[in-house]
């Protein structure tokens, strides 16, 4: 057996890459991590596809990115950007 030396974040694109279940959710990892602040994209819904549907869907590619990502559906379509907001801090008593 030999042990190696392996950048951290090597370890996590690999255990990412393990959860991906389908070609969809890549495309959605892919499409969040290319995300600037400041831009947004939006999904058209399909056939079959409900706006909360294509939303979890959305939340958790997010997840898998390691990004906040801010989701909002319109009629036909569910918009998409990286979240500006802060977590609140609990005052310290």
């Amino acid at each position: 057996m030999k042990i190696v030396e392996v950048n951290i974040d090597e370890m996590n694109r690999v255990a990412k890459r393990g959860r991906v279940r389908s070609s969809e959710t890549q495309q959605l990892i892919s499409a969040i991590e290319a995300l600037k602040p400041g831009a947004a994209k939006a999904i058209m819904l399909g056939s079959g596809d409900t706006p909360q549907k294509v939303r979890a869907r959305i939340a958790y590619a997010g997840r898998i990115a390691g990004k906040r990502v801010q989701v909002a559906i319109e009629s036909e379509r569910v918009l998409f950007a990286l979240s500006s907001r802060q977590r609140r801090r609990r005052k310290s008593a």
